[in-house]
């Protein structure tokens, strides 16, 4: 499955002090083609005694090279009296009618409603997993907005590191090192359809009297001290950071989106 515009926008605010409320519930809803990025562009099946099933989701787990989810129960939809079509994609919507949908997906298989055979969906079928930067703390806080846990806004820090802070790495530290505060503007979608949020103003480190160490990779933090990591990106060359060189940061060259 993939993450929806509003999954995706809810999660990039955050990074602007905005609050993303979790639904209450999840529910399950079957569309005959792509309901798209913004779950409004597919067509929902529609049969005498249809509706959404609410569904319940594990725990974030390593799944897949990444952090997933997957629901814990079979899920059985209500019994058609003729055929309804055919299934192609499904989507996690907030909502029993209307609603926003917070990520979408299509079949292995086709699934074709007979008259009489209800849709089944068995416990594990439905698995969403996130890859690429985001930190496993912050896959674990955007999976588990679909079991009903919100996530603060906050004010994001970057931060030096020699080695990922996730694998035994270690913060850079020195005279007057000290994590730099970044503001970012509003999430914007790209061509591919991703959407991403970039720092909107450069920043800039105090200037080191003494070296810092080798700078291999960057960490947005949740706090100015402390905290957790949010995004983790490796340097594509490590950086002696001697004395008197400043790190700087360009607008516009953090890039934060969901996987």
């Amino acid at each position: 499955m993939y993450a929806c515009d509003y999954l995706e926008n809810g999660i990039l605010n955050a990074l602007r002090g905005v609050t993303f409320a979790a639904p209450a519930k999840c529910y399950l809803a079957l569309y005959l083609n792509d309901p798209g990025e913004s779950g409004t562009a597919g067509t929902e099946v529609s049969y005498t005694g249809y509706k959404r099933m609410e569904i319940d989701f594990s725990a974030p787990a390593d799944s897949n090279g990444g952090i997933g989810v997957q629901n814990l129960t079979d899920i059985t939809f209500p019994t058609p009296v003729s055929a309804a079509g055919t299934i192609t994609h499904i989507g996690v919507v907030d909502s029993l009618t209307g609603g926003n949908m917070l990520a979408r997906g299509e079949l292995v298989e086709p699934l074709i409603i007979g008259a009489e055979e209800p849709p089944v969906f068995l416990a594990g079928d439905v698995l969403f997993y996130l890859t690429g930067n985001l930190s496993k703390a912050w896959k674990t806080k955007v999976l588990n907005v679909l079991r009903g846990n919100s996530i603060q806004g906050i004010t994001p820090y970057f931060s030096l590191w020699n080695g990922s802070p996730e694998s035994s790495g270690s913060e850079l530290s020195g005279d007057n090192y000290q994590r730099v505060p970044l503001t970012f503007g509003a999430p914007t979608e790209q061509t591919s359809g991703q959407i991403i949020a970039r720092n909107s103003q450069a920043a800039a480190f105090p200037r080191p009297s003494t070296a810092w160490g080798t700078w291999t990779y960057s960490a947005l933090y949740s706090a100015e001290t402390s905290g957790e990591p949010v995004y983790i990106k490796p340097l594509t060359e490590s950086v002696e950071l001697k004395r008197g060189y400043m790190p700087t940061i360009a607008e516009g060259a953090v890039e934060v989106g969901i996987n």
